[in-house]
C-alpha cells in the first residue's frame, strides 16, 4: 500500500508539468506550471494572491504542495496516513464540488443535465478533452485518499 500512495503522490506532483487541456492544437492547453511559475514570490504579491483567489484555486494549489510534502515524508520513512487523506481528499472533493458547481450552474440556466444513462457518453466526451495531467492529478488524488483511508504498515 505505500508503493500505491508513492505512485499516486509522484503522480499528482508531475500533473504539475502536464497539459490538462486537449483542444487538439499543438501548444494549446491549460498547464498548472504556468500559474505558479508566473506568481512572483515575494510576500506581499503571495499574500495579495491568496486574498483575491478564489477558495477553489487556493485549495487545487495545495493539492500539489500537500502531495510532494507527502511525497519527501514517505520517502525518509515517515508517511503520514493524515496528509494523505487530506492531500487526495482535497482533491477528489474540489473534483465532486466543481461537478455539483456546473450541474447548478445547468440547472439555474436551464440546461438539460445529462442523466446517468449517459455516463459512457460522458466519459467519452471527457476522455476527448482531457488532458494527461487531469488524468494523472484525479488518479492520483483518488489512490492517494484510498491508500490513506486503508493505511500502509510503518517501516520496521
Amino acid at each position: 500500500m505505500r508503493a500505491l500512495a508513492l505512485l499516486a503522490a509522484a503522480a499528482m506532483v508531475v500533473s504539475l508539468f502536464l497539459p490538462w487541456l486537449s483542444l487538439g492544437q499543438a501548444g494549446s492547453g491549460f498547464v498548472p506550471w504556468d500559474l505558479v511559475k508566473n506568481l512572483d514570490p515575494n510576500s506581499e504579491t503571495l499574500q495579495r494572491f491568496a486574498g483575491d483567489a478564489p477558495p477553489a484555486l487556493l485549495v487545487f494549489l495545495a493539492t500539489f504542495v500537500l502531495a510532494a510534502v507527502f511525497l519527501v515524508l514517505a520517502v525518509v520513512g515517515v508517511a503520514s496516513r493524515v496528509l494523505a487523506v487530506v492531500a487526495g481528499g482535497g482533491a477528489v472533493g474540489l473534483v465532486v464540488y466543481a461537478l455539483w458547481q456546473a450541474r447548478q450552474g445547468a440547472l439555474d440556466l436551464g440546461v438539460p443535465i445529462p442523466s446517468t444513462n449517459n455516463l459512457a457518453d460522458m466519459a467519452e466526451q471527457a476522455s476527448q478533452v482531457m488532458g494527461m495531467g487531469a488524468w494523472a492529478w484525479g488518479g492520483g488524488a483518488v489512490l492517494l485518499l484510498f491508500a490513506g483511508l486503508v493505511g500502509f504498515p510503518r517501516r520496521g
